[in-house]
């Protein structure tokens, strides 16, 4: 998250989201009754509307936000209220307007009662993932490739050099010790760079081989794949055109999620103590510097309901204060339901704490 300009004596950020985890995180800062500032398009009637021509006009509109939408796995956020400034020949101020925050969108976001310094510093933070390793491979080719915030970088690409079909018993020995030797190349990466995970694309049943190989050698790491049309660089362009890597990073977040919560389960079952559940609860045990660990459901940040979204905030803050993780679960995640039937917070402890104690 690029930021331009913070001028918190008037409650305003402006910022450039440049990732798909920038808009997700904004997806969950900007609230109903915020200000959003952006450069937009706007449909303008020109003449009486039925009759006249209209238009697509690109200005720059201020609206108070009344709804937040975002779409999982892909890259826009929009965000929908009454336009509080615009130009005044269009006549636009007063009337609804949705405005799409993507990927490198310069948008000003102002919070007429004050940034908490919890979500600033989430925001100066923004996410820090490990970098992904990429393979690309078909029956000519493979590429190796390391993804990290700052790009991608091509570190081995080689041909294959399989005999002709006409003896497929020598074909087959010949690409079992491809798929081998490949595969421990990766795994000498996956050693060197730690990844977040390993992603093998490519056409046919070849990449299948690859991953089955890679999985016996039980690295620890998540092992995902993809189908592209070419191996080689191409396919490494392919798998970043068409946003895998995106998919692929939220998807290890939900992983993420569901292992806080697995972990939550069994503490409430041998040690229940070390947990607390339901708004209130959480509030209290934050409050006390007692939280660890807190999971949130993303819808409450944006619950219609001010108390909820105060008592949220509270929590986020006294978590923010003691260093407690912070996770926002997606409300489309299939985790989330557990979450949500438990209040729609959890927490992990780091000590005993009785309910009766701090009501």
């Amino acid at each position: 998250m690029r930021i331009l300009l913070k001028d918190l004596k008037h409650g305003r950020v402006k910022l450039v989201p440049e990732s798909i985890d920038d808009i997700w995180l904004l997806s969950t800062i900007i609230q109903v009754d915020d200000y959003v500032k952006a450069r937009t398009f706007r449909e303008i009637h020109f003449g009486e509307r039925g009759s006249g021509r209209s238009s697509r006009i690109p200005m720059t509109l201020k609206i108070k936000v009344s709804s937040i939408e975002f779409q999982p796995f892909t890259t826009r956020l929009r965000v929908r209220g009454v336009v509080v400034e615009g130009p005044e020949k269009y006549s636009v101020r007063g009337k609804y307007h949705t405005i799409s925050i993507d990927i490198g969108t310069e948008v000003e976001i102002e919070k007429p009662h004050g940034w908490p310094k919890n979500i600033l510093r989430r925001i100066e933070m923004a996410y820090n993932y490990p970098p992904v390793i990429i393979v690309a491979i078909d029956y000519d080719e493979y590429t190796i490739a390391i993804v990290r915030e700052q790009g991608v970088k091509i570190i081995e690409s080689d041909h294959l050099n399989l005999p002709g079909k006409a003896d497929p018993a020598q074909r087959e020995q010949i690409l079992h010790k491809a798929i081998s030797s490949l595969s421990k190349k990766i795994t000498k990466y996956f050693e060197e760079e730690k990844p977040l995970f390993i992603l093998v694309a490519g056409p046919g049943l070849i990449k299948d081989k690859l991953v089955e190989n890679l999985r016996e050698r039980r690295t620890g790491v998540k092992i995902l794949k993809d189908n592209v049309s070419a191996g080689g660089e191409a396919g490494i362009y392919e798998v970043l055109r068409r946003g895998i890597i995106q998919e692929a990073l939220k998807e290890a977040s939900i992983i993420k999620a569901e292992k806080l919560v697995e972990e939550f389960e069994k503490r409430l079952a041998v040690n229940p103590e070390k947990v607390a559940y339901t708004i209130d609860f959480v509030e209290k045990a934050a409050e006390i510097g007692a939280v660890e660990k807190v999971l949130i459901v993303d819808e409450l940040l944006r619950s219609i309901d001010i108390e909820i979204r105060q008592k949220v905030h509270n929590i986020m803050e006294y978590s923010d204060q003691t260093n407690a993780e912070i996770v926002i679960v997606s409300g489309e995640a299939p985790v989330s339901h557990k979450i949500r039937g438990l209040g729609g917070v959890i927490a992990l402890l780091r000590y005993p704490v009785k309910l009766s104690d701090i009501r």
